[in-house]
């Protein structure tokens, strides 16, 4: 199933041969368009540095991972809106 909402973890449905196939990401943002959406997503790992920024992936590239998903906004009232307090949360 694509990803539809905020708060939604993820992974790529095809990982490329050199990406990690379990590398999960959270949605922070869901663009509908068509069959155009796209995604805004961060990786959960926090020790994939070189990816920690957000991208902005195809929605039909990416599929959810079941019973795995979150509300952003209540998860950073814990985290006290520090991303690094957040993602340790989902790990």
């Amino acid at each position: 199933m694509e990803p539809t909402k905020t708060g939604q973890i993820v992974k790529f449905h095809t990982p490329l041969e050199y990406e990690d196939p379990k590398q999960l990401f959270i949605v922070f943002e869901f663009i509908e368009d068509g069959a155009r959406s796209k995604t805004k997503i961060r990786p959960i790992d926090e020790r994939a540095s070189i990816f920690n920024a957000i991208h902005l992936i195809r929605a039909k590239d990416l599929e959810v991972v079941e019973n795995h998903s979150f509300n952003i906004d209540e998860v950073l009232k814990q985290s006290n809106n520090n991303l690094s307090n957040f993602l340790s949360l989902l790990s």
